[in-house]
């Protein structure tokens, strides 16, 4: 007799792709009229942004823009100056189908950035990045149960997991006009970057309530003559509803926010007079849902008058999602051996790369920093360092885990001081962002068949003496014998199933 299962679904995410691809920019850079010769090359950066990722056809295409951006030293003030050159890129990356619930999540990274200068208008510039493409999709997998109404002697575990309920993703732009109050004008814009981080996050009914904050860092002159050098730092507030199906106010959220792509420019407006900046960023918002949910899977079955044939499929899901973020000081000493500092014009991190990894149950935040330095030398000529500092922190989550996800890092803050006119220490505080979870594996039963051929063959005796040794499991006593657990307990005055001690059994017999 075969008793058939009844199959139950759970959801998880799948990386349906997971690939990284090499992008190779090439520029020829020959500096307008409106830009003084280059003296010298102080620091060239390439910054790849990401405008569109799109799936379709079989394949996803990720396309954008390399920005190369040139600060050098003038050959007529010898004061700083910037160049900006972009370059468009398109990247495709073959799916072996279409999913139907996905997000694309993408990461860039420069790998390396070589200019040369064949004359004092122009450079020759070679790099390469590195363009990581995940699709991550709703998947769903099976478990099995079956009604306690039948002969079966039937041990069962209830198992919680985390089910994913919701997916979404979307892609939004914002804009915003900035007034430099209190500060001098802008004549010429010299570097910017601007930041993400979410402030908080509601969900009701398939919707999210997004609010969070956008920063921009920028460096400017604010004097062509002089070559004045300021700093602005501007920070302001967004807000979003996201349509999100499946999400409710007990869904667990795990969610990112990440800046693609961004712009600064001067106003154009005649009365604005280099006090007003226009900020263009483009955000992607990707949400994954959880809600707990109980499994009541089946370890194990038999009969207690026939042999069985039990079939098995592992079963391994993710539990106890969630996201934590833990803040801590990085300290490192720049030593200068041949030149001496007359001024700090300008210190930032170009990166920060982490890799968290559990060992013996202790997680441990591992990676390097790249810290760039502009500077003046006791000649008030300017000139670059630039140092890569290591990240090595062990953060103590709130709960139990046994894998653990990056889900961003970011510098909050960056200080410096001068110790002598050679030595800069510097003082750096990073925040992380871990996805924890743990990981639950069974193997369950998926289907019994008794075996009526092969009927179970009882002694003549209905009591059995049994020596059983310290730790023995009643369950698996009582299906040697082929009888029934609750009676085998019943018989020897037993409540727990783990025996504590050595001892002499009743195994009743039917």
């Amino acid at each position: 007799m075969e008793y058939n299962f009844s199959k139950h679904s759970i959801s998880y995410p799948n990386n349906f792709l997971d690939t990284v691809n090499e992008q190779i920019v090439d520029v020829d850079v020959t500096l307008p009229d409106y830009c003084p010769d280059i003296e010298k090359i102080l620091k060239c950066t390439l910054i790849p942004k990401v405008h569109t990722r799109v799936i379709s056809g079989g394949q996803l295409t990720v396309d954008g823009i390399s920005m190369v951006r040139i600060l050098y030293c003038d050959s007529i003030r010898h004061n700083i100056r910037s160049f900006t050159q972009t370059v468009p890129f398109s990247a495709n990356f073959s799916l072996k189908s279409t999913p139907e619930q996905y997000i694309v999540l993408c990461n860039t990274k420069c790998e390396y950035i070589n200019c040369r200068a064949l004359s004092p208008r122009k450079l020759v510039i070679h790099g390469a990045f590195s363009l990581s493409a995940k699709v991550v999709s709703k998947e769903q997998t099976g478990f099995y149960s079956f009604d306690d109404d039948c002969d079966l002697q039937v041990k069962k575990r209830e198992v919680t997991v985390s089910d994913l309920c919701a997916i979404c993703q979307e892609q939004f732009s914002v804009n915003e006009d900035i007034t430099l109050l209190n500060k001098p004008p802008v004549e010429s814009l010299l570097s910017y970057s601007v930041t993400a981080s979410m402030t908080d996050l509601k969900s009701i009914h398939n919707k999210l309530m997004l609010n969070a904050e956008i920063t921009l860092k920028a460096m400017y002159i604010s004097d062509i003559d002089s070559g004045e050098i300021e700093h602005l730092s501007y920070v302001f507030p967004i807000n979003r509803v996201i349509d999100c199906d499946g999400v409710t106010d007990e869904t667990v959220n795990v969610e990112s926010l990440e800046v693609m792509s961004y712009d600064l420019h001067l106003k154009n407006d005649q009365m604005s007079d280099g006090t007003s900046l226009c900020l263009d960023v483009k955000l992607c918002f990707s949400e994954m849902g959880y809600l707990p949910k109980t499994l009541s899977i089946v370890e194990d079955a038999y009969s207690t008058k026939y042999m069985t044939e039990n079939k098995r499929e592992m079963l391994s899901c993710e539990c106890s999602h969630s996201c934590e973020s833990f803040n801590h000081i990085v300290k490192s000493t720049v030593k200068l051996d041949t030149m001496e500092i007359s001024k700090v014009l300008d210190v930032y991190c170009e990166s920060v790369s982490v890799s968290p990894v559990i060992s013996d149950s202790t997680l441990s935040l591992n990676g390097k920093a790249s810290v760039c330095m502009l500077l003046k030398d006791k000649e008030d000529a300017p000139f670059y360092v630039e140092r890569s500092v290591e990240i090595e922190y062990t953060p103590v989550p709130s709960r139990s885990f046994d894998r653990a996800q990056l889900c961003g890092c970011s510098v909050n803050s960056i200080s410096y001081r001068l110790s002598d006119a050679s030595t800069l220490e510097l003082r750096i505080e990073l925040k992380e962002t871990l996805l924890l979870c743990e990981t639950v594996t069974a193997n369950p039963l998926t289907n019994v068949m008794t075996l009526e051929e092969k009927p179970v063959v009882c002694d003549d005796c209905s009591l059995v003496l049994y020596f059983a040794d310290k730790g023995e499991n009643t369950w698996d006593i009582a299906k040697l014998y082929r009888t029934k657990e609750d009676l085998l307990k019943s018989e020897n005055a037993l409540e727990e199933d783990i025996l504590q001690s050595a001892q002499m059994l009743l195994v009743p017999t039917e």
